[in-house]
């Protein structure tokens, strides 16, 4: 299952699974952090982002830590690459 506690200011949550799911992810709240970001010539700079972190609470005698961190990976990889704009418009 999924929560939102993210629009009430949440920076990071403990979702606490429902019965009878075995996960559930929460999203927290966006907002504007500093991060480094590679420039083309291989400079670092710092840069405003918007930030947001995803929780995870799962039930270990369904699925292994590894296979959340996975899920979660895939989740960021898709949150980075997705084509906002055309989805958007």
């Amino acid at each position: 299952s999924i929560t939102n506690p993210g629009p009430f200011g949440s920076f990071m949550s403990a979702p606490i699974i429902n019965v009878p799911n075995s996960a559930i992810l929460s999203t927290e709240t966006i907002t504007k952090r500093p991060v480094v970001v590679e420039m083309a010539d291989g400079s670092d700079a710092i840069a405003i982002h918007h930030i947001g972190y995803l929780g995870l609470s799962w039930d270990h005698r369904v699925f292994d830590g590894s296979t959340a961190v996975m899920f979660l990976n895939r989740i960021r990889e898709n949150l980075e690459t997705w084509d906002w704009e055309q989805e958007l418009s």
